[in-house]
């Protein structure tokens, strides 16, 4: 994923602001946190909230050997209220390498619900962000089933009259003909519920250069502070999801800055097909921080050397997280990496990071 792309994800790049509150709002708002809506902010969707609303795409069909990254699925959900999302579940059979899941206005991107090819509705994600959309679930890499969830009260908002359209890659590397499907469980609250609006936050470090026969570092810092509203964080992460393929052997994101300069905020080791992201047991306080600091481990075994990319034999280094706070952030790798090699014999890339704040 680009940053372009990531910025249309988050829907950062673009979106219509909100009415301007009323003096005694206005009052009120400064003595009270920005913890989310008011509990008079809308009804959602569902009833109560253990009730689920459950949709089955319709199965994609792979030929023997074949490769998908030009396939797109839509679902529109016919809302008239805002549904407040704390939990997605995701079904996926096999050969699911990787889908993005963005919620739209039902007006955009017009068609029948199913699949269809992404271009024949001129759909991508950036499109989708500047067209006031926003981001509902991002597939680990071919994770067949994964859970996207957040502490009690915490939620995402999907505005009135939207659909879900992912875009998705899929493929088949058995001798024989695949038909694979996927399939959501949302869960939503009450707007009463909900304590803490979530947005989101990405990070994407496209500086990737794996030597032959060699294990790399890549390290990517972004200061995030500089361009927010107040120009200094006070937000909480909530959600971590790492993205990388076959090569990573660990991921990181580490504090910049402030009193937790350095602190460990999320990590793993877990290998492609299982689900790499989570919730932090308790939402880790980024207040003095001025940005965060994206790491991975490659080892390339191989032959050739391997760089950023889509496929799945190319590698990436990407982070989706949800914050609290009225903001979304997106930061991605800005120029050339520098390269040194340590006395191990690991070759450290460092990239520079450009950021932007909706």
């Amino acid at each position: 994923m680009s940053i372009a792309v990531l910025c249309g994800l988050l829907a950062a790049c673009s979106r219509a602001p909100a009415e301007a509150p009323d003096a005694a709002a206005a009052d009120d708002a400064a003595t009270r946190p920005d913890t989310g809506p008011r509990a008079d902010a809308g009804l959602t969707l569902v009833a109560a909230p253990e009730a689920n609303l459950v949709h089955a795409f319709p199965p994609i069909d792979l030929p023997a050997g074949a490769e998908r990254l030009d396939l797109c699925q839509a679902w529109t959900l016919q809302n008239d209220d805002p549904i407040y999302v704390d939990s997605v579940t995701m079904d996926a059979g096999p050969g699911w390498h990787h889908s993005n899941w963005m919620w739209v206005p039902e007006a955009q991107y017009a068609g029948p619900d199913g699949t269809f090819p992404c271009w024949d509705r001129m759909f991508n994600e950036l499109d989708a962000g500047l067209h006031g959309g926003g981001v509902f679930f991002a597939q680990s890499t071919q994770a067949m089933h994964e859970v996207q969830s957040f502490q009690p009260g915490a939620a995402y908002v999907i505005t009135p009259h939207a659909r879900i359209i992912g875009s998705i890659h899929v493929f088949n590397l058995t001798p024989d003909p695949v038909s694979s499907a996927i399939t959501f469980t949302v869960h939503g609250l009450a707007s009463t519920d909900v304590t803490t609006l979530l947005h989101g936050l990405a990070l994407d470090d496209r500086n990737i250069a794996l030597a032959p026969r060699a294990t790399t570092t890549t390290d990517m810092s972004c200061n995030l502070a500089v361009v927010t509203r107040a120009h200094r964080l006070d937000n909480h992460i909530h959600y971590v999801l790492p993205h990388y393929h076959g090569l990573a052997t660990g991921f990181q994101l580490f504090v910049v800055g402030g009193p937790s300069d350095g602190a460990l905020i999320y990590g793993t080791s877990t290998g492609i097909g299982d689900p790499l992201g989570s919730a932090l047991a308790t939402p880790f306080d980024l207040t003095g921080a001025t940005g965060l600091r994206l790491a991975c481990t490659y080892q390339n075994p191989g032959d050739t050397a391997v760089g950023w990319g889509l496929h799945r034999t190319d590698e990436m280094c990407t982070m989706l997280a949800y914050v609290d706070g009225p903001q979304e952030f997106v930061g991605g790798s800005n120029g050339a990496a520098v390269t040194t090699t340590l006395p191990d014999g690991t070759i450290a890339e460092t990239s520079p990071c450009i950021a932007v704040a909706h």
